[in-house]
């Protein structure tokens, strides 16, 4: 009686099988380990690219994409501002002050700014921040904010805006 026993290979020539990773130019298996493109993106096996090569071209890209996103944000922003903020008046609301506030828009363009509301006697100690409406350029609004970190009693308070 023969009996195989079922974790037993069946025995051949060992093949050194390699992972394929993909070309860098069309995605096509690469067997070559060293190689970064195929054989028919690279027919006459030219010398390939390092990987510092493909790094460094990836850095530049990103840094000049940086570079581009502030220029076209510092354009957007140029023009509006500076802002200047004013207290015209304070009154008790519901959870804490009711804040008239008027900022005006020295600038050339319209845009919105962030106002920093202190207490007058409150040297160091953080304020509120207050998000303003558009102002338009060259002009004044006038508007009202409910700031609850002062609390409920009325208090002499200052205005500090923003400009970008």
């Amino acid at each position: 009686m023969t009996s195989s026993s079922p974790s037993a290979l069946p025995s051949g020539p060992a093949v050194d099988v390699e992972p394929a990773h993909p070309c860098i130019r069309c995605g096509r298996p690469v067997a070559e380990p060293s190689a970064g493109l195929c054989e028919e993106c690279n027919p006459l096996e030219l010398a390939q690219p390092s990987a510092t090569q493909l790094h460094g071209i990836a850095a530049v890209g990103i840094i000049g994409f940086v570079v581009l996103l502030a220029l076209v944000g510092r354009a957007a922003i140029s023009g509006t501002g500076p802002f200047s903020g004013t207290i015209v008046g304070v009154t008790t609301a519901n959870g804490g002050l009711a804040v008239t506030l008027t900022v005006q828009n020295a600038g050339t363009k319209g845009g919105a700014t962030t106002c920093e509301i202190t207490a007058n006697d409150s040297v160091g100690l953080p304020g509120e921040l207050v998000q303003t409406p558009p102002v338009p350029a060259g002009q004044s609004l006038t508007f009202q904010a409910v700031v609850t970190s002062f609390g409920p009693s009325p208090t002499a308070l200052a205005a500090d805006c923003q400009s970008p």
